[in-house]
């Protein structure tokens, strides 16, 4: 995952890439993609900045995807706010609360990975690419070309 949004994928690819790594009855890579997501929010916010708006997040880093209906719109918020609750030191009972959803979280977690990694980008004022670095570093991932 960030290999491409240091390559400047686009969401369809980076979703793509992702979907290998889902096995259903096996594996989902839903909780290593809210773990990208947190240090891209830790970017995000470091210690000492404002907090990051909610409202209107979606529309300002992702306005390339349409959600519609509430299912979509409520899937990925809980993607985004599951992802604040671990940067805060909250684990959410994901298996519980989206075990049971007709589109995997994985999918969700994306957005979520993609929308922060934005938002840290344009707060730090450097290119995604730059964001998707030093998400692989923090998590010791080796970016391919």
């Amino acid at each position: 995952m960030p290999s491409g949004l240091a390559r400047g994928d686009d969401v369809d690819d980076l979703m793509a890439a992702a979907a290998p790594s889902h096995v259903p009855g096996w594996f989902t890579p839903d909780v290593a993609l809210l773990e990208l997501a947190v240090t891209a929010l830790d970017l995000a916010c470091p210690a000492g900045a404002g907090p990051l708006e909610y409202e209107g997040l979606r529309e300002r880093y992702l306005p390339e995807v349409t959600f519609r209906g509430r299912v979509e719109h409520r899937n990925t918020q809980y993607a985004l706010y599951a992802a604040a609750c671990m940067h805060g030191g909250l684990q959410p009972d994901l298996l519980s609360d989206a075990g049971w959803w007709q589109t995997p979280l994985w999918q969700y977690a994306v957005f979520a990975v993609v929308i922060y990694s934005r938002a840290a980008a344009e707060r730090l004022t450097v290119p995604v690419g730059e964001v998707a670095r030093q998400i692989a570093a923090r998590h010791g991932l080796e970016l391919t070309a």
